[in-house]
């Protein structure tokens, strides 16, 4: 709202302090109140008058009614009867200066969108992901650490082909080579099989999988000393300059390893991955602990902690990370320069996330994304605006491929990480009486023993209601935090799994109903997620999404990523996958009656 305007506030208690703040004194007049012991006296500086003074007083000014549910019909009349036509309430004022707010915020879903075409744009067709913009091979080793971000973000078509030319390009003895096919890597390799142990139950070829994940640990693991070093076919492989990369990042290959070895059921696996990681704690104490080689690897090193269970190694990490962050979020490549690696950054933003700090990981996310080309994509690196006259030397001209995977990394941790963080502020109960509830109630109410799936399930408020009212049918609950589930331990029936809106943890044609209640505005990417809740629900079974209404943007405050929807717009996302969608618009909340913001979105999944 422009501030250009002058107002008059009617109200100064509780109501007319909002006004203020929101419209700063140096915006209003002065204050109408009709409590005979305020009038004369001032709200912060602000004279506060009686009605018929205010009348001599008025001329162009905005009248904004400060005022409870309780008073605002008085004071309206008042004013009408007055000819005063030119009024507004304070929520409104609020509303609309929450939208324009909404409005300008950073646009982090162009951010996301463009991340994901450049992905699309440079696949290379039926095999796998570029190297760099200026190296348009498939790279084998980012192929394959892709694909568990893919399926995280609800794009298994495209997975499973990344999985498919990985599995047919296996040389005989179970290596991976680099882009040029030049020489086997044990670390390529490794990222490879992360891919395929992510893959491993979804894929239509169960069997080739194992086998390919099979061959490729056991050449990782004939390439270990006794003492547990992991040597490298080709030394040359290293970095002249141990300060930039060195074998270290092999501690990134430990966690598939011991991955497959608990799947397999292969104890000699798991014996070895940890005789590899103790070489590597042992002999790296110092470089593990401290920021001691380009942003990009040392991030391989302290994630790696992470997927071991070190947390407190990588705790001191990247404590010592902190100390080297610039108050814009940047963090330099190198302990010595200040240009930067982005994605060294976004890894780094990832592991503070995983470690629950929101407010380093936001901050190095945040200015990685302000990195974002036109493209869509990341070069390398970028000059520090503090120190234009370096030299960036890790791809200053290549947009690189793995820093969109990190990217995407990086988000969903972020996701998860304020989530975990803020479980305790969700709501525990829903009334019968509320209309979303009822929604639901009707939708489920079908007779017979159903499977129901609840996404987003929260701390399972609409669950505890359902299983009082229809105790006979299958309940099911994702939520992306584990910390939110933990509210309803107790409930019985119902099988709780960790998962999001774009990777839900159950086999295709699962359930006869699935819901979200106020989730898919915390989706991102909302046709993913309409997808994979088509995926898991029968053919002719229902899907609901209730959610909020767009037009209503500025009724409450919302998140930078946070979206709500139009009744067109998210029909017709549903239309892809639905035969028929309705949308029912009449819908009370919390004690409070229909006003169009929930709507509700019910379909038929198609046959």
């Amino acid at each position: 709202m422009s501030m250009i305007k002058r107002y008059v506030v009617f109200g100064s208690g509780n109501y007319g302090r909002l006004a203020l703040e929101l419209l700063g004194s140096q915006n209003i007049d002065f204050f109408i109140d009709n409590d005979i012991d305020k009038q004369g006296k001032s709200l912060d500086g602000v004279k506060i008058i009686s009605l018929d003074q205010a009348l001599l007083r008025l001329t162009n000014q905005i009248v904004v009614i400060a005022a409870s549910e309780l008073y605002y019909d008085q004071i309206q009349k008042q004013l009408d009867d007055s000819g005063i036509k030119n009024y507004v309430s304070v929520m409104e004022i609020q509303r609309s200066i929450t939208k324009e707010k909404i409005l300008a915020r950073p646009d982090y879903l162009t951010i996301y969108n463009k991340a994901i075409e450049w992905i699309k744009n440079n696949t290379i067709e039926n095999a796998g992901i570029i190297n760099n913009s200026m190296l348009r091979k498939p790279y084998p080793e980012v192929t394959g650490y892709y694909i568990p971000t893919l399926i995280r973000w609800g794009y298994r078509v495209l997975a499973e082909q990344y999985a498919n030319w990985l599995m047919e390009i296996q040389k005989e003895d179970g290596s991976w080579y680099d882009t040029d096919n030049q020489s086997p890597y044990i670390f390529d390799t490794a990222q490879i099989l992360k891919g395929l142990l992510a893959i491993w139950d979804i894929h239509s070829d169960k069997v080739r999988v194992e086998e390919s994940i099979k061959k490729g640990a056991d050449w990782i693991l004939s390439c270990m000393t006794e003492e547990g070093r992991l040597v490298a076919p080709d030394e040359c492989c290293w970095s002249e300059n141990e300060d930039t990369c060195s074998e270290l990042i092999h501690t990134y290959c430990i966690s598939p390893i011991i991955e497959a070895g608990k799947r397999m059921k292969n104890d000699g696996y798991i014996q070895k991955a940890h005789r590899i990681l103790d070489y590597y704690k042992k002999k790296y104490e110092t470089k593990i602990l401290n920021f001691s080689l380009l942003s990009h690897f040392y991030a391989y090193v302290v994630e790696a902690m992470l997927d071991l269970g070190e947390i407190e190694i990588a705790r001191q990490a990247m404590d010592h990370i902190t100390e080297y962050q610039k108050s814009s979020g940047a963090v330099p490549a190198y302990n010595n320069v200040d240009w930067v690696c982005s994605t060294g950054l976004l890894q780094l933003s990832l592991i503070w996330f995983r470690l629950g700090d929101e407010k380093h990981g936001n901050k190095a996310f945040e200015y990685a994304c302000k990195l974002q080309n036109e493209s869509g994509g990341w070069f390398g690196s970028y000059l520090s605006e503090e120190n234009q006259n370096e030299i960036n030397t890790y791809f200053p001209k290549q947009e690189i491929s793995w820093a969109n995977k990190y990217f995407l990394d990086a988000l969903y941790y972020k996701n998860l990480c304020q989530f975990q963080n803020t479980a305790s502020i969700f709501c525990n109960e829903i009334s019968t009486e509320d209309g979303r509830y009822n929604i639901i109630k009707n939708v489920v109410s079908t007779s017979g023993k159903i499977d129901i799936l609840d996404l987003g399930c929260g701390k399972g408020r609409y669950l505890k209601r359902l299983v009082e009212s229809f105790p006979d049918k299958n309940y099911h609950a994702v939520d992306l935090s584990t910390n939110v589930m933990q509210y309803f331990s107790v409930l019985e029936g119902v099988e709780k799994r960790q998962g999001s809106l774009t990777n839900i943890p159950y086999k295709d044609n699962s359930f006869d109903v699935v819901y979200t209640c106020e989730a898919l505005e915390h989706a991102v990417d909302i046709d993913r997620a309409i997808g994979e809740m088509a995926r898991v629900t029968k053919q002719d079974g229902t899907i609901v999404v209730i959610d909020k209404n767009k037009d209503m943007y500025g009724y409450f405050e919302i998140g930078e990523w946070e979206q709500w929807f139009g009744e067109q717009e998210l029909t017709d996302i549903m239309q892809r996958y639905c035969s028929e969608v309705h949308v029912e618009k009449e819908i009370s909340f919390d004690n409070n009656k229909a006003n169009g913001l929930f709507y509700a979105w019910i379909g038929k999944v198609r046959l």
